[in-house]
């Protein structure tokens, strides 16, 4: 069955912003504008001196590294348990050679 497309409104920084998006894809949408309106007051406290593009950009620096280290965390995770499956396959070969 296709994904249909929604309309929504998503609020971010008091601004609204029309989209249409996939049905399925609306929860993820939501999530992304509350975290950015959430990871938007320290920053415009921080930078309250500075313009709406500035503490925007502080904004997506942030998000985007926590993204990208836990895309790494991930990715280590991931190779880890690869490596014990080997590791468990690899004493099972060599315990059945020796017997």
């Amino acid at each position: 069955m296709e994904d249909r497309i929604v309309g929504i409104n998503l609020i971010v920084d008091g601004i609204s912003y029309p989209l249409s998006v996939k049905a399925s894809e609306e929860p993820y949408y939501r999530q992304a504008a509350r975290l950015i309106n959430d990871t938007l007051v320290p920053y415009k406290q921080a930078f309250s001196g500075e313009g709406s593009a500035k503490v925007m950009t502080m904004v997506a620096i942030h998000i985007a590294y926590r993204l990208v280290t836990q895309k790494d965390t991930v990715g280590h995770a991931s190779i880890i348990r690869k490596i014990t499956e080997l590791s468990r396959l690899l004493d099972n070969t060599l315990s059945d050679t020796q017997e």
